[in-house]
């Protein structure tokens, strides 16, 4: 290490988050100010890349590389060996701190020389106070008053609300027992003198042991609200599973075994063990039930529509339904359940949360199939085809309507197949940055982001005549405008506005993402969105499998051939055979007033899409140039659905390809959606068309 006095060595364990490290280690290094630094990474056999990724960004940290994953303790402890600075911070990758973090802290440290240890006012990425800023030591009675939610319902009760200390303003000084894991701002002194971390704890119970111990020094621990940070919660975990349900309860049994052994009898023991087990049980059940609601929710609708379907058919009484003989209808019942539950674990949806449309898609064919064949082969469920097919398809209506409601009711800041409406984001930073960001975001065929308008990221006079306001003015025009995300360009903005923005929009059901100063990727609550254009390369494009052209062209007539001979039957053949008022293009006839004669061009296009002249979903009639355009025109298709991100030809372009390269049949049914709801039609195409 270098002989320079260092003022604070920061200490960061990574596991597959390096893009969150690196928003960090930018916001560290605003917050450093006068002081030095010195900070460790300390990787845990992530395997992304991300040594790469971080020293070439940041030459000056000193890596440390694990072959494997040794758990949060033992890893800051490799750090924490090697630490030269006064002081130490031990802080959460997915974290982000103010520019005065770090000053704020050093400056409460020097005026209390018996604090060992201190943190800071969390906030969670909607703005929201952590409640874990502080905690008491875990007892039997506060844990399971947070258990049984009565520190929820008695937040300011001190019998009631101890886990959290809740009963404390979360603007208010005070000496506390616990710390987060996720900002331990150390004496270095102090935390060596404790020989750091109890490696005997892998993941959690770590931090709360740690602090556990220095209640028994001269030292107390504080906490500091004049600072804060944001904490993303578990970017580095997957806390749905099982694996981390069971560290977590593992390690406070560990802890209990380990502070509270010789107070309790070996009696009492085992019920803190079989206390434990139990909540890891129901932890993980709640967890599951939690991702699967919607599944289970599917099932059961599918039972309510067979049973409304069969009961209609069949003329039963509600008080004939559990006759014997009405049992196999219930065998029906189960067996299309069972297929579904089955087809959707292997199809993914389960990991998924059970929201992705086209994975409902999956696992309802695969049902009906099932269905059918068993129904053919077991002639005891085949009591009724009409009955199978009715509330096969009700169940279907049912189900996909609701995926269509979670989906676009549901602000995740997630980019979802199936999201009919475009995610309305304001952009809060500089002209220059700004600009920048937009064209990145238009260059991205697979987003589906409608830019409403630039913030000026300093309040007074808006110096840009794009913007639409400035950060003072955030709120408001969240609500004027409907937002559902806001981005943070943090080149032109400080962290401490930002901060301060973001817990001003705390009640907005809004999403905050963050564009860190590299400008390459956004940051979300639980996801890297990248901003890399998607690079013009011919490859074999998907659109041209023969399984998909096969699928693409079943799929186009057996939507177009029953609305061809409806408006076969409905519009004047003479007035479609007419040859007057026509305009022709890439070898399509329509007529020239596409508004006025819409039905007659409807007619038109139904034609060509049965003779495979057309599609519904292609290219747009007036797209002329570019190498990528010359598939089949269509009614709607990717490029038209986005034609307010449309740039330049090479945006065209950009989506062609990206439509080629990535296509599918569930594609073009989310295409259609959303031209469904977006308003994209014929007639404006047959208009663009002749103006080109």
């Amino acid at each position: 290490m270098s002989d320079k006095t260092i003022d604070i060595s920061v200490v960061i364990v990574n596991y597959k988050v390096k893009e969150y490290i690196a928003n960090l280690l930018n916001s560290l290094y605003k917050a450093q100010q006068n002081l030095s630094l010195e900070i460790f990474v300390v990787d845990n056999a992530s395997g992304d890349g991300s040594r790469e990724f971080l020293t070439e960004r940041f030459p000056n940290i000193f890596f440390i590389q694990n072959d494997e994953n040794l758990g949060f303790g033992k890893a800051n402890n490799l750090a924490i060996n090697q630490a030269s600075g006064k002081y130490i911070l031990i802080i959460n990758p997915d974290t982000l701190v103010s520019e005065d973090t770090l000053t704020k802290m050093v400056s409460h440290m020097e005026k209390h020389p018996n604090c060992g240890a201190a943190g800071c006012k969390i906030l969670n990425p909607d703005g929201t106070f952590a409640p874990e800023s502080r905690r008491t030591v875990p007892s039997i009675w506060s844990s399971s008053a947070k258990l049984l939610g009565l520190s929820s319902l008695f937040p300011k009760s001190r019998l009631f609300g101890a886990y959290y200390m809740s009963w404390l303003d979360e603007n208010e000084p005070a000496r506390i027992p616990v710390l987060s894991g996720a900002f331990m701002f150390w004496r270095a002194e102090v935390l060596k003198s404790l020989q750091g971390f109890d490696e005997r704890f892998f993941m959690y119970g770590e931090d709360i042991d740690l602090c556990y111990r220095i209640q028994k020094t001269e030292y107390h621990i504080d906490y500091v609200p004049a600072t804060s940070i944001i904490h993303y919660k578990g970017e580095s975990t997957q806390k749905d599973n099982l694996k981390y349900i069971k560290l977590f309860n593992k390690a406070m049994y560990q802890f209990y075994d380990k502070h509270y052994n010789t107070a309790y009898s070996s009696i009492f023991r085992v019920l803190i063990y079989l206390a434990v087990a139990l909540k890891t049980i129901f932890s993980f059940s709640m967890s599951f039930i939690r991702k699967s609601k919607l599944l289970f929710l599917d099932v059961l609708l599918f039972n309510v529509a067979f049973s409304l379907v069969y009961i209609i058919r069949f003329s039963i009484n509600l008080s004939e339904i559990f006759e014997p003989e009405r049992f196999r209808f219930f065998a029906v019942n189960l067996i299309v359940s069972v297929i579904y539950l089955v087809a959707a674990s292997f199809i993914g949806s389960f990991k998924d949360k059970g929201q992705s449309l086209s994975n409902h898609l999956k696992s309802l064919i695969i049902t009906f199939i099932g269905i059918v064949i068993i129904s053919f082969f077991a002639n005891q469920f085949a009591f009724s085809r009409l009955v199978l097919g009715v509330g096969f398809i009700l169940s279907a209506a049912l189900t996909i309507s609701i995926r269509f409601f979670v989906t676009n009711k549901a602000n995740t800041g997630i980019q979802r197949t199936g999201r009919i409406r475009n995610a309305k984001i304001l952009i809060v930073g500089d002209v220059m940055h700004v600009k920048e960001v937009v064209n990145k975001i238009h260059s991205r065929p697979d987003w589906h982001y409608e830019v409403i308008g630039t913030v000026q990221a300093e309040e007074g006079d808006v110096k840009d005549e794009k913007a639409i306001g400035d950060i003072s003015q955030l709120s408001e025009l969240v609500k004027a405008y409907n937002i559902d995300q806001v981005f943070f360009v943090l080149a032109s903005i400080s962290y401490q506005r930002m901060l301060h923005s973001i817990n001003k929009l705390q009640n907005e059901n809004i999403v905050c993402k963050l564009i860190p100063e590299s400008m390459d990727f956004i940051l979300g609550k639980s996801n890297v969105e990248y901003l890399e254009s998607i690079p013009l390369v011919k490859v074999e494009f998907e659109y041209s499998r023969p399984a998909n052209v096969f699928i693409k062209r079943v799929f186009d007539i057996l939507l177009s051939l029953p609305l061809f001979l409806i408006l076969f039957i409905t519009v004047s053949a003479s007035a479609v055979l007419s040859k007057k008022h026509k305009v022709r293009f890439n070898g399509l006839v329509f007529f020239k007033n596409g508004k006025a004669a819409k039905w007659k061009n409807r007619f038109h296009a139904m034609a060509y899409i049965l003779s495979g002249k057309m599609s519904f979903v292609g290219s747009p009639f007036y797209q002329e140039k570019g190498n990528y355009s010359k598939y089949k025109k269509g009614i709607t298709g990717l490029v038209q659905v986005n034609e307010s991100k449309m740039l330049s030809i090479e945006d065209r372009e950009q989506f062609d390809i990206y439509y080629l390269q990535n296509y599918s049949i569930w594609m073009d049914i989310d295409i259609l959606a959303k031209s469904l709801f977006n308003k994209v039609s014929l007639a404006d195409q047959i208009e663009k068309a002749k103006n080109v």
